[in-house]
């Protein structure tokens, strides 16, 4: 309480003693841009400045003041560098709450690693984090970059979720003849253009943007908030010139840039033609060839230099037996070459639910590669760096979005496969004894394809057992047993089967006389975080679409009859369905409770998402209910 009457004090001095205060007291800052804000952007001034088609430099200079700890990641100066992007120069200020310097570093006092594990030459990674004491504390970053290299332009971030922005400031100057495309996201604010000569400068100047906090599972930032994309027209990488005027053009220069490096040698080639000679098939010659990729190829990230957009050649793969995901990509359409199975190699925009590429801007948003081999009824897609992923499978990673196919005669952009609901299962069958002391034996199938069984693979495969239970508790919301046994399955098989044998001292949730209350699930059958906000702003994303099952089955002690047993619920809107069933076998004495989910769309509108809050509502409202069972006499 002292603490919020000291600040209200200080913030009603703060209009008659301003002079006390630096430029950067964190007491001056609007109450509008404070609201909802756990940083406020003072000044965020960039140059970016064109000199030639290979070559440019950005100057920076950013003022932020951090309130709390959700910020923290503007306490870190971190800029990458190799021989086409260097940071030339680097400072970074911090001041206290009353706008005073506190203290200042150069880039020699920064840490400088390598980076790319010994792969890339002169790859570096300079970084240094300011602590904060106390909050608010301001920093102020100044550096340069200089460019020996062009093909991408910086975009911008007028906003960033739960900052404010006070003054933003963008100029790009670039010769005339190269010319500039722009395009900006989520805010209408056109550059002042000015013409000098044979020089072009176009320069955003935007002031006092109030906070917009991120809603849960909304997806991509570039969905909501304001951003500036510039990109060239004409570049020039390592000697290797290009046109980005179209996807066409663009898809050209990657075409020129691998070359020759996706054909193999004779000694290589016959090792290929080796493999698949008692094939019969064009689908069984590509299993068998990625599935050897699989096992004999290793995965290494290679991000920085030419070595970012041009992959090894396919000749180093067969040898070294490892690749980055462009030279493993590379690596499989030359062996498909080899047999005579036509492929493209493709480059996309990778991770879960990430933006796609835009089709009316043709740039470079890609990070990542995967092959693309058409057929006459079907296009088969591989994802060529894990060597987990079921054959023609490429999950959410880079599902729904744009890829750039690179043929021979340029670039197209194409759609990969929508997600579905039938290509990630997770099932369940669970087998309960429950004794008349309560206590209980649990039995248990899981079973997982797509995602779920890249989810199994990562928490079970070949881990310890304390690491396997982990799983289950944490991961799934099983109830921690007393004792447990889990076997993890094949790690060639789908979907991928893993089993638990589970021991619980007591397993009903509550006695009351002669009657026991048993839960209707022994885990948390639909786990989305759903919350209630009946003025939601943004878009809900799932990880993917999936359907999952989930069979329970109890014995009940002998002697025991089921007094109530809950009805069953069947709840279907346009973007996923619910189904339960409850039976009780009085022959047998078991009781029998199946359920089923299936989320249909990965994307649920902000104008829908009150219907998916009910929707949850009314799933955990059934898998919440109970049996009683109660002893005869």
């Amino acid at each position: 309480m002292r603490s919020n009457i000291l600040l209200s004090g200080l913030l009603l001095l703060s209009g008659a003693a301003n002079a006390q205060f630096g430029s950067y007291s964190a007491f001056t800052i609007p109450d509008s841009l404070r609201k909802d804000a756990d940083a406020v952007i003072r000044e965020d001034y960039r140059k970016f400045k064109v000199k030639s088609i290979d070559n440019a430099s950005m100057e920076v200079h950013t003022v932020v003041t951090i309130f709390n700890e959700n910020a923290s990641e503007h306490q870190t100066f971190y800029e990458w560098s190799d021989k086409f992007h260097v940071l030339d120069d680097a400072e970074v200020k911090v001041y206290n709450a009353m706008g005073k310097e506190l203290n200042k570093y150069s880039k020699k006092e920064m840490r400088t690693v390598a980076y790319g594990d010994g792969l890339v030459e002169d790859g570096k990674l300079t970084y240094f984090t300011v602590t904060a004491p106390v909050y608010p504390i301001t920093i102020e970053q100044t550096y340069t970059i200089k460019f020996k290299g062009l093909l991408d332009y910086p975009d911008n971030s007028i906003l960033s979720p739960g900052v404010a922005t006070e003054h933003f400031l963008y100029s790009v100057e670039v010769p005339t003849e190269l010319g500039l495309r722009y395009k900006v996201l989520n805010y209408t604010a056109a550059p002042v253009k000015e013409v000098q000569k044979d020089i072009s400068l176009y320069t955003w100047d935007i002031k006092n943007l109030k906070a917009i906090k991120r809603e849960a599972n909304s997806g991509p930032t570039d969905r909501y908030y304001p951003i500036i994309r510039v990109a060239p027209n004409k570049f020039s990488m390592a000697g290797y010139d290009g046109d980005m005027t179209s996807w066409k053009n663009f898809g050209q220069w990657s075409y020129n840039l691998i070359g020759k490096d996706n054909q193999l040698s004779e000694k290589s080639a016959a090792i290929i033609r080796d493999l698949v000679k008692n094939a019969t098939s064009d689908e069984e010659k590509m299993r068998i060839l990625y599935r050897y990729m699989q096992r004999n190829m290793r995965y290494v990230s290679i991000q920085l230099g030419i070595g970012g957009w041009k992959p090894f050649s396919a000749d180093f793969v067969q040898e070294k037996k490892y690749g980055d995901c462009k030279a493993l990509s590379n690596y499989m359409q030359a062996a498909l070459q080899t047999v005579g199975i036509k492929s493209y190699y493709a480059i996309i925009n990778a991770d879960a639910n990430a933006t796609p590429a835009m089709e009316d801007f043709p740039s470079s948003p890609f990070n990542h590669a995967i092959l693309c081999v058409p057929q006459k009824n079907d296009t088969i897609w591989l994802e060529c760096t894990s060597n987990t992923a079921d054959f023609g499978v490429l999950g959410d990673f880079t599902e729904n979005r744009k890829a750039l196919l690179v043929t021979e005669n340029g670039g197209v952009l194409v759609s990969t496969p929508a997600s579905r609901p039938s290509a990630n299962i997770f099932s369940s069958h669970t087998d309960v004894e429950v004794s008349e002391d309560g206590s209980g034996s649990l039995a248990t199938i899981l079973k997982g394809s797509g995602e779920f069984k890249q989810e199994q693979l990562h928490y079970l495969h070949q881990k310890s057992a304390d690491e396997m239970r982990k799983y289950f508790i944490k991961d799934l919301d099983w109830k921690t047993p007393d004792r447990s046994e889990i076997t993890a399955g094949n790690r060639e098989e789908t979907p991928y089967i893993t089993t638990a044998k589970m021991q619980y001292n007591q397993f009903y949730i509550f006695k009351a006389g002669s009657k026991m209350f048993l839960p209707t699930r022994v885990y948390n059958f639909f786990d989305e975080t759903i919350n209630d906000n009946t003025k939601r702003k943004q878009d809900y994303f799932f990880s993917f679409p999936y359907t999952k099952t989930d069979t329970v089955s109890f014995a009940l002690p002998k002697g025991y009859l089921v007094e109530e047993l809950p009805k069953g619920k069947s709840i279907s809107n346009g973007f996923a369905k619910y189904n339960s069933r409850y039976e009780w076998d009085k022959v047998t004495g078991k009781v029998t409770v199946y359920a089923s989910i299936e989320i249909i769309k990965h994307l649920v509108e902000a104008k829908d998402y009150e219907r998916l809050m009910n929707f949850k509502k009314e799933v955990d409202d059934d898998i919440s209910q109970k049996i009683v069972v109660k002893k005869e006499g």
